[in-house]
């Protein structure tokens, strides 16, 4: 493979690798909103940022703990699954960036 022919395949592969974070990020906002309403129905246990709910207080003594071991599991697994789908990002930036520009 040319230098030409390996900079594109990079550019697909890092284009296809944003588009599936973005889709990641979608997905666990709507997820916390879906948790973060329920919680509402239970108390006045969210965080507010206008009509959006940005978060759980999951230490709260009126949060029950399957709300909070859920929201904990939730960002817990956000961050991992992230971590996973950026790898292709780091080891770019790491490794290659150097090289294909």
């Amino acid at each position: 493979m040319t230098h030409g022919e390996i900079n594109f395949a990079i550019r697909v592969t890092l284009g296809i690798d944003v588009v599936i974070i973005c889709v990641l990020i979608a997905y666990f906002y709507v997820r916390n909103e879906m948790l973060a309403a329920r919680a509402a129905r239970i108390g006045n246990i969210t965080y507010h940022a206008g009509t959006i709910f940005t978060g759980i207080a999951y230490g709260h003594p009126d949060c029950p703990p399957e709300i909070a071991a859920e929201y904990l599991s939730l960002r817990r697994k956000r961050l991992i699954i992230t971590t996973i789908a950026s790898s292709p990002m780091i080891i770019y930036m790491i490794f290659l960036r150097k090289y294909f520009h």
